[in-house]
């Protein structure tokens, strides 16, 4: 793995109804669960996805890649953001980027990468997610 590599893993979309079936469950809050509600919503102005749901399907999608799972050993924290709110049927394409690598000074067997995972919308180009994560992984 090396600062500046990209790894690209496809895209995904939520309906309507998995935006409100996630967002009963898990964060019940009128603009996720309420299409009537959410139109009202002075912030939205319609239905949005729950950035937990978001951050899911992209994490998802992180690690059915494969390149993850072979490499990593855990980690230890993500700043996330979310920049742009997604809306049902939007397209969001995930990619990774290596920002730094390098070895663990308490544990040399190891290397601790920063990551940053986005998820796009294909439609204009527009950050939808944005999360910079510490990995330790196998040297």
């Amino acid at each position: 793995m090396l600062p500046g590599q990209r790894f690209d893993y496809g895209s995904f979309r939520l309906s309507e109804a998995e935006i409100i079936t996630y967002a009963r469950d898990f964060d019940p809050q009128p603009f996720h669960t309420d299409p009537e509600a959410a139109r009202a919503a002075p912030l939205f102005g319609g239905l949005v996805a729950s950035g937990l749901h978001t951050m899911g399907m992209c994490f998802g999608m992180i690690m059915r890649s494969g390149i993850w799972t072979r490499i990593s050993l855990g980690g230890s924290g993500i700043d996330t953001k979310w920049p742009a709110p997604l809306r049902p049927d939007e397209e969001v394409a995930v990619a990774s980027v290596v920002e730094s690598v390098k070895a663990s000074r308490s544990r040399p067997e190891m290397g601790v990468a920063m990551v940053r995972h986005l998820g796009t919308r294909v439609a204009d180009g527009v950050v939808v997610i944005d999360m910079l994560g510490t990995h330790f992984l196998k040297r």
